[in-house]
């Protein structure tokens, strides 16, 4: 189950875009690592809809995007290799019996599988995109813990002030509800993917987060990222990039 690159012929690209936990998607041998299909459709195996919305906006805006083939319950491609939700035992109160007891071989053989070439997709198509934004593309839920999340999108950054204002002013514009370095901040180092990736090829980076009360239907994700797609190639078009 490798990623899947659309798009991936786009040298020179402007935008390229990514999405790490773009699929609830588990290899049989794994046997949905214990939990039951309703758990497995839900926010803690992957973001709802965000597939669906970087699909319309590598469509809408001729981008290259790569997107995670296998559920984040596996192995976490917006997570560092030290850290403790890499392969999480437990996720927002759920336990995950198959990931109880990941033995070392186990740890390896998830990473060469699915983590290693989800990271090197990106770095192969950024390669030749050396002036482009990257973009990563995540869902959250409308209330965690009690406490409601009542807007639209996120703007996640962590550098970058004047892009990301800019895509949220833009965005803002569409009639979207926007807040910056909500639901979770980049200051708390929680856009992994974007971050090292961005660095390591010296190029711009950002993430959006969209409430998943909008995407949970294939066609109104959809209906998102075309709505999304104007504000975006404002943002490219702005003088505002580096």
């Amino acid at each position: 189950m490798r990623p899947v690159t659309l798009n991936a012929a786009a040298d020179r690209a402007r935008l390229v875009l990514t999405c790490e936990h773009a699929s609830p998607d588990m290899p049989d041998e794994y046997q949905g690592l214990g939990l039951t299909a309703a758990y497995r459709g839900e926010h803690i195996a992957w973001d709802i809809g965000a597939a669906a919305v970087t699909e319309e906006l590598a469509a809408q805006l001729g981008a290259p995007a790569v997107l995670s083939a296998v559920s984040r319950l596996l192995v976490d491609c917006n997570r560092d290799l030290c850290d403790a939700d890499l392969m999480p035992a437990t996720s927002h109160g759920v336990a995950i019996p198959g990931n109880a007891c990941i033995d070392g071989d186990e740890r390896a053989r998830r990473l060469a599988r699915f983590y290693e070439p989800y990271h090197s997709a990106i770095d192969a198509v950024l390669s030749g995109c050396p002036q482009a934004l990257l973009l990563s593309v995540h869902s959250f839920t409308p209330e965690l813990n009690g406490s409601m999340r009542a807007f639209d999108v996120g703007v996640l950054f962590d550098g970058f002030d004047a892009l990301a204002q800019t895509l949220a002013d833009s965005i803002a514009a569409t009639g979207l509800a926007v807040r910056m370095n909500e639901p979770y901040s980049a200051l708390d180092g929680l856009i992994f993917s974007a971050r090292s990736h961005g660095r390591g090829h010296g190029v711009p980076y950002l993430e959006i987060e969209i409430n998943n009360r909008l995407l949970r239907a294939d066609s109104n994700a959809r209906a998102v990222g075309v709505q999304l797609a104007p504000a975006i190639a404002a943002l490219l078009d702005s003088g505002r990039m580096p």
